[in-house]
């Protein structure tokens, strides 16, 4: 058979075949209970073209790590936006956020090793406001109880607990109005009280406070500068406190109390500096509220750095919350002024960090505050330069900054919050009311936890440190 004819029956097999592909439905057809099928011109082209070669699928581990991959990616997406974007954001130096992770990793062994928290601040933070609830989350969270460190000898009430005293002694202040000391022998609080007389003191968790630090089992009292023997009488045993050759030293009486104590009762008497009293449980975390009325935060060059090193060692002092700047907003308007106030601010913060190495420190201006203008309060114009000024100061310094002039809504945020009902801050248009500080608390808690949550994803692997 010659070549024309071999191929020209190929052709007619072929158009055999594609005139079967037409006619054949797509279903085929049924032959005595059975059914043929036949393929469509579509499916028969295809065979005949040569196909591309496939990838190769990766295999079960490769797809599952690009599963993880994808949603860590995700994760951390979520974490970087935050940290670049939110208004409740801290701002770290050169962006480092590891920077509390030494202090993230206290609060994983406080159930261990007691972690300790100073709060100071102007104000804003009497009574306890802010503290007491950023205290709460921390001791819900990673154990702990008790309201932290007290001033002694004289009524004093806050949100958590109420001091009773039969005596209102003299008291030393670094802050405010008050006596001075040359020797900067104030303690930590920046106050301390003179007694040379019996004291009686009762201390009470007050009937609201349902956080941890409602209760408490240890008392502590820290006094120097003792004359003879200092006394201290609890649940009917006496204690003693014998004088120190080093008049900056600060001595403690520690007294164990029954375990979940609401209340303590118990009667001083001697010649002593008073730096305090705490009421902690022996673990977890505490929070000293430290209010310093009318402070621009620039005082702490002027206490006495033996008795801070003291405290931030014995105490195992590892997060250091500063709040500062709104006393200052009135007074410092011109560019000249804030740049002053931002160098001496700086120099604030370089102080207490050679004082307390290893401690995180967290600086947080002022708030929103509002001037009357021509009869409408507005926000005081060199108030974003005062932020970022101290903003600066803090990150210069090492420090943290969390800005709460932003984190309340910026600009003109002030007006909303006293008109706000129920109102979130006073008719001053400077403070929280006690609800609106209950709200900036729990908004700075949520947020360093949100950089907790991000410094246990990277230990889990989440990311490189």
């Amino acid at each position: 058979m010659s070549r024309h004819k071999v191929l020209l029956f190929i052709f007619s097999v072929y158009a055999l075949l594609a005139g079967i592909c037409f006619l054949v439905p797509e279903d085929g057809f049924s032959i005595a209970g059975a059914t043929l099928n036949f393929p469509t011109i579509k499916e028969a082209t295809a065979s005949l073209l040569p196909s591309e070669p496939k990838a190769a699928e990766p295999s079960p581990e490769e797809l599952l790590e690009q599963r993880m991959a994808a949603i860590k990616q995700v994760e951390q997406d979520r974490f970087q936006s935050y940290f670049e974007e939110n208004p409740a954001r801290i701002h770290f130096p050169q962006g480092d956020v590891t920077r509390f992770d030494r202090y993230f990793r206290s609060l994983d062994n406080a159930g261990k090793k007691k972690v300790r928290i100073l709060h100071y601040g102007d104000s804003q933070l009497e009574e306890d406001r802010i503290s007491s609830t950023i205290r709460a989350g921390l001791q819900a969270k990673f154990g702990g109880g008790g309201p932290g460190l007290l001033p002694f000898g004289r009524p004093y009430y806050t949100l958590c607990v109420s001091e009773s005293s039969n005596a209102n002694l003299n008291r030393y202040l670094v802050f405010g109005e008050g006596s001075r000391r040359s020797n900067g022998r104030y303690g930590i609080m920046g106050q301390c009280a003179r007694m040379d007389t019996s004291v009686y003191t009762t201390v009470s968790s007050v009937k609201s406070n349902k956080t941890p630090s409602r209760y408490f089992n240890r008392l502590t009292l820290m006094a120097g500068n003792i004359s003879g023997t200092l006394n201290l009488k609890c649940n009917g045993k006496q204690y003693k406190l014998t004088a120190s050759a080093d008049p900056s030293a600060v001595g403690r009486i520690v007294v164990d109390l029954p375990d979940s104590s609401t209340s303590v009762r118990f009667s001083t008497w001697g010649s002593a500096d008073i730096y305090g009293i705490q009421l902690d449980d022996t673990l977890g975390v505490s929070l000293d509220n430290i209010p310093m009325r009318g402070c621009s935060g620039t005082i702490f060059t002027h206490m006495n750095s033996a008795q801070v090193k003291d405290y931030v060692d014995t105490e195992n002092v590892q997060f250091i919350i500063m709040q500062f700047g709104g006393n200052s907003m009135p007074f410092r308007k011109t560019p000249k002024a804030i740049s002053e106030y931002k160098s001496s601010i700086e120099k604030q913060i370089r102080h207490v960090h050679s004082l307390a190495p290893n401690a995180a420190i967290l600086f947080i201006g002022p708030s929103d505050m509002s001037v009357n203008v021509k009869g409408k309060m507005v926000t005081y114009p060199h108030l974003p330069m005062m932020v970022d000024s101290l903003k600066a100061a803090a990150n210069n310094a090492g420090a943290a900054y969390w800005d709460l002039y932003q984190a309340m809504g910026g600009e003109g945020s002030m007006v909303k919050w006293v008109k706000a009902r129920p109102s979130l801050a006073g008719t001053d248009y400077v403070h929280f009311t006690p609800r609106g500080a209950e709200a900036m608390g729990n908004m700075l808690f949520e947020s360093l936890m949100l950089y907790y949550d991000y410094y246990e994803w990277r230990k889990k692997g989440g990311a490189k440190q």
